[in-house]
């Protein structure tokens, strides 16, 4: 009896087996061994930098194992994912074909040994940058005689060289027991199995090789953001997954733009740009370009007001009465009435054409360098001294809300490591009340800002809130407001508008109706315009957008209007102009609440090699890629004037290359917190 239930079970054993691929099976083997030697790695890089781990729980180190494994995934993904592919295919089976099986052993160990010795450099570069291993590694690729004779004075070479042989020579003896387990025997998967498991599992890998399963975005680097520890977030990341992003995906535009930045002269000391470019001794030798200084403003503010920043998604000037909109409808009432009750600049402008580069301005005070998306990459993380970084230092609770995916552009991952204390998003928010692409409604997001406030108090905070409604495909919710009829053009564009400046004036009426609110500054722009009449290659309107200061204490004079040139670099040192405490200026821009500051009123917009410079009545459009300009009085872009002002059209032209090219230095070099050179202020 015992005998023929034995022989069932064996029977039950063989006849699945002869549904399961052997080769698949390997190959999933194969991916969980390679994710297991990257954890490996990850506890090195642990114990290397351990004394740094003083004060982190053990819950959230281990968290970064956790999160990092999500990481691993990606790079185990794009190594076995090809292999799979090619060694599963009739003709080219490695189950069957002992060429194809040599020819992937030899891939994977190559592979692995290129995965490894990034993690093994990645030890001694996280010890000397506070960053995984990135792009900037390659900075010296032209001395490398000079470079390798400095890693082998100053590093025990041998030692990581036996390390990473001794890492290598594991993986391969288990991957040797597993292609002799799975690979080596009589009994192979048939061909027709083999194929029924070639698209579950290659959906498998690429699932994980993309590391996410939201629409808007793939894995990112904020991913790995998920605690107030910075080592614990860096622990989270894997070399390879930072370097071969940062060096390999953007590589052609880097070297693109950096040939356009070494092109670009830097006047002398009789320049019309002087007071921008002093270039010390001392700087020179050491080969850096520091061009601007920080500028010191004292003053003691006892009770600094909490500050809000509402960065409005696409809220154009051109569409607000109270900029002179040209529209016939009424699109944005909630707004028009706030901007009699507070103080208005009428020629502000954004940094660019895309939302993260209103948020990179706004938080930095930097101008944003076109094809170096600095907040998706490696060095973006901790890199900046932000508007986040000197409140925190004032005492305040920082936040950023966003209605969407936080890791869509990397948003997360950047403001995290710049100052931010915590990013509210999506995932925080009712999943029940998401209505579309961009995640939950503005006025659900304004809802929940208001109840983490209540939390934050009596503690000053920082709030930066991103509103997404207002871009397309344009879902909104059901609401109590006025809508523009179906039958009008572009009717569903316009209501979204309305909506979103709908739950703009919900929000503000229910901070001003609120008695725990009073002492806070209220700061409304937007991450961009809504163009208008387009004529120009970088046009104006879309980068034409409010900035209205709101003061719940009515410490500004209501319905002031401002008509000094301004734009998003400016708002850091507006805002701590209106906190009144001692700060230095590490921005590009000024307090435009400070009449007494004599700096010059500019505002720059960068696009795709192009550079935009607003001054006085003047808008100069400077052409990288064919160094051609145009220039324009504002309003009139019918006549470029650089024949005729031909002096003005190089002044402004130096000024917008100086700025950028400042910009760009101050973005490449790996300084820490706090050294980022900056203009005077003068």
């Amino acid at each position: 009896m015992i005998a023929e239930r034995i022989q069932t079970i064996v029977s039950i054993m063989s006849l699945k087996s002869k549904y399961i691929s052997d080769v698949a099976v390997y190959f999933l083997a194969v991916f969980c061994v390679l994710c297991l030697f990257f954890e490996i790695w990850r506890l090195l890089l642990l114990v290397r930098v351990h004394d740094l781990t003083a004060g982190v729980p053990l819950r959230v180190l281990a968290q970064s194992f956790l999160v990092g494994l999500r990481f691993d995934m990606v790079i185990a993904s794009f190594i076995t994912l090809p292999l799979f592919i090619l060694g599963i295919l009739p003709g080219l089976e490695i189950s069957r074909r002992r060429w194809a099986r040599r020819l992937h052993y030899g891939l994977l160990f190559i592979f692995a040994t290129v995965t490894f010795t990034s993690h093994m450099v990645d030890l001694e570069f996280y010890t000397w940058f506070n960053s995984r291993l990135n792009g900037m590694a390659l900075t010296w690729r032209d001395t490398p005689d000079m470079m390798l004779s400095m890693v082998w004075d100053m590093f025990p070479v041998v030692w990581y060289v036996l390390l990473l042989a001794a890492s290598v020579a594991v993986f391969v003896w288990i991957i040797l027991r597993l292609g002799g387990r799975f690979l080596g025997g009589r009994e192979r998967s048939g061909v027709w199995v083999n194929l029924v498991w070639l698209l579950p599992v290659t959906g498998l890998l690429f699932l994980a090789a993309r590391g996410r399963i939201e629409e808007k975005s793939p894995m990112r680097t904020g991913v790995a953001y998920f605690s107030e520890y910075d080592v614990a977030n860096q622990l989270a990341l894997n070399p390879n997954y930072t370097f071969w992003r940062d060096a390999i995906y953007d590589a052609r535009d880097k070297d693109q733009l950096a040939n356009m930045m070494a092109d670009i002269e830097c006047p002398g000391a009789d320049s019309v740009v002087c007071e921008l470019l002093a270039i010390d001794e001392v700087d020179q030798r050491q080969g850096r370009k520091k061009l601007f200084r920080p500028v010191r403003f004292e003053s003691q503010n006892e009770d600094p007001p909490n500050i809000i920043v509402i960065i409005m998604e696409s809220f154009g000037s051109t569409r607000l009465r109270s900029l002179g909109s040209q529209w016939e409808y009424d699109l944005a009432p909630c707004f028009d009435s706030l901007a009699e009750e507070g103080v208005l600049f009428t020629n502000f402008f954004s940094a660019g054409h895309h939302t993260y580069t209103g948020v990179f301005s706004t938080l930095t005070g930097c101008p944003h360098q076109f094809t170096e998306l600095i907040m998706k990459q490696v060095p973006g993380q901790a890199h900046f001294k932000t508007l986040t970084d000197v409140l925190g230092e004032f005492g305040y609770r920082t936040l950023l809300f966003t209605t969407h995916d936080p890791h869509f552009d990397n948003m997360q991952g950047f403001v995290m490591s710049n100052g931010v204390d915590q990013c509210y998003s999506l995932f925080d928010f009712d999943p029940s009340k998401r209505i579309g692409t961009w995640g939950v409604p503005d006025h659900v997001m304004f809802d929940e800002a208001l109840d983490i406030f209540a939390e934050v108090r009596p503690q000053p905070f920082f709030a930066m809130l991103l509103t997404t409604s207002n871009h397309g495909p344009w879902t909104i919710p059901d609401v109590p407001m006025e809508r523009i009829s179906d039958d009008v053009e572009r009717a569903e564009e316009l209501n979204a508008f309305k909506y979103s400046d709908w739950s703009l004036g919900r929000f503000i009426r229910k901070i001003q109706s609120d008695s725990a609110f009073s002492n806070t500054i209220v700061m409304i722009t937007a991450d961009n315009g809504t163009p208008y009449n387009r004529k120009l290659d970088l046009d104006i309107t879309y980068a034409q957008i409010p900035l209205l200061i709101l003061d719940t204490d009515s410490r500004l004079a209501a319905g002031t209007r401002i008509d000094r040139v301004g734009g998003q670099m400016d708002i850091p040192a507006t805002a701590l102009g209106l906190v009144g405490r001692d700060y230095d200026n590490y921005t590009f821009g000024h307090d435009l609440l400070d009449s007494t500051d004599d700096a010059t009123d500019y505002a720059l917009v960068s696009e795709w090699y192009r550079i935009g410079y607003v001054e006085d009545d003047y808008y100069l459009i400077h052409r990288l890629r064919n160094h051609s300009a145009s220039l324009y009085r504002l309003g009139d872009y019918d006549h470029n004037l650089v024949g005729t002002l031909p002096e003005l059209a190089k002044e402004y032209e130096l000024k917008a290359k100086a700025i950028f090219k400042t910009g760009y230095y101050n973005m490449k070099r790996p300084f820490d917190k706090g050294t980022i050179t900056t203009r005077t202020g003068k």
